[in-house]
C-alpha cells in the first residue's frame, strides 16, 4: 500500500502542502487532529494536547498514548503510566499500522523514518531559509520577527532530536527523502505540483 510522509522545517508551509498533496491525492491526511481526537476519546483536553506540541515532540507522544489506549483496532493494548520511549514506541507502530493500510499522508513525527526501509513509501522533505520560514511564522503567527526566529530555531532542534534520539537518524540528511522542496526558491503551488508529481511517479504500480 502506497503512503507519504511528509517532514517541514518550521515555517516551511509543510502542513499546507501535506494537506494539499492528500487532496489531490485522494489520501487521508494525517496531523494533529487525530491526536486531539483520540485525547477527547480519553477524557483528555485538547488543548493541553495543543499546548504540548509547542514543544515537540510532546505530541507525537501524546498521539502514540492516546490511540494505545483507545484504538484496538491498530494492534495496540493500553499499556499504563508510558514513558517516553515506550510511548515514541507506540507512535512508531501507529505509522506503521497506517502504512500498511495506505493512502495515508502523514506530517511529521519521525515517519519518514519508521518507514524508510518501506518501498512503498514516499518521503518529502520541505525546507527553506530560515528568515523567510520566521516572516511566514511571523505573519501567521502575529509575532515580531525575532520572536518567530526563536520559535523555528525551537521548534527545529526538538524535532530533530526526537528522530535522533528514537530512529538514530539525522532529519536533515538527504538520503532519507525522495524529494526535498524548498519554499525559499518555490512557491507554494508549485511545491505542491511537484510534490504530486514526485508522489505519483514513486508510488506507481
Amino acid at each position: 500500500m502506497a503512503v507519504l510522509t511528509v517532514s517541514r522545517q518550521y515555517g516551511a508551509g509543510g502542513r499546507r502542502v501535506a494537506r494539499a498533496l492528500a487532496d489531490r491525492l485522494r489520501f487521508v491526511f494525517v496531523d494533529r487532529e487525530l491526536a486531539e481526537e483520540a485525547a477527547k476519546r480519553l477524557g483528555l483536553d485538547p488543548e493541553v494536547v495543543k499546548a504540548r506540541d509547542e514543544r515537540a515532540p510532546a505530541l507525537v507522544e501524546e498521539l502514540g498514548m492516546a490511540l494505545a489506549a483507545a484504538t484496538p483496532g491498530f494492534g495496540l493494548a493500553p499499556v499504563p503510566d508510558l514513558d517516553d520511549r515506550s510511548l515514541a514506541e507506540a507512535t512508531r507502530r501507529v505509522i506503521l499500522s497506517l502504512a500498511r493500510a495506505g493512502s495515508y499522508v502523514i506530517l511529521g513525527r519521525g515517519a519518514q523514518a519508521a518507514l524508510a526501509d518501506r518501498a512503498d513509501a514516499c518521503h518529502l522533505s520541505l525546507v527553506g531559509e530560515v528568515g523567510d520560514r520566521a516572516r511566514r511564522i511571523a505573519e501567521w503567527q502575529h509575532v515580531d520577527e525575532k520572536e518567530a526566529l526563536i520559535r523555528c530555531e525551537r521548534v527545529d532542534a526538538e524535532r530533530a532530536g526526537y528522530v535522533r534520539r528514537f530512529y538514530g537518524r539525522d532529519i536533515r540528511d538527504p538520503l532519507l527523502y525522495n524529494c526535498i522542496l524548498n519554499t525559499s526558491r518555490l512557491p507554494m503551488d508549485v511545491a505542491v505540483d511537484v510534490a504530486v508529481t514526485v508522489a505519483r511517479q514513486k508510488l506507481a504500480p
